[in-house]
């Protein structure tokens, strides 16, 4: 599922809640804050090995969530009662601030 999302796909979802799962042990809320198109160079060819479809535009997702637990770089799988199940998604940790900890997953 992940090969066909864009950043339409999450737009109309900005400011509502994904559950990440912590394997199996409980989910902690991920509010979507930002969904941020990459600017696309056109001095640069997109290359692909053959058979292989290029997402047609880049984009960020940026979540925010509680303090603790602390989430440490890695694959997640996250859920939206609209969307659905997404797995494997590529969460980085990138600030903090009194509202929580911020995370973003880049899609090329």
């Amino acid at each position: 599922m992940l090969d066909k999302v864009t950043k339409e796909t999450f737009e109309p979802y900005v400011k509502q809640f994904f559950a990440l799962d912590l394997d199996g042990q409980g989910s902690v809320p991920l509010q979507l804050i930002d969904v941020l198109s990459h600017q696309v160079h056109s001095d640069y060819r997109r290359a692909a090995p053959d058979g292989a479809t290029l997402r047609q535009e880049g984009f960020t997702l940026t979540f925010c969530g509680p303090r603790q637990p602390a989430l440490p770089q890695r694959m997640y799988n996250l859920e939206h009662e609209s969307i659905g199940k997404l797995e494997m998604i590529f969460l980085v940790p990138v600030a903090e601030d009194e509202n929580g900890r911020y995370y973003e997953a880049v899609f090329n």
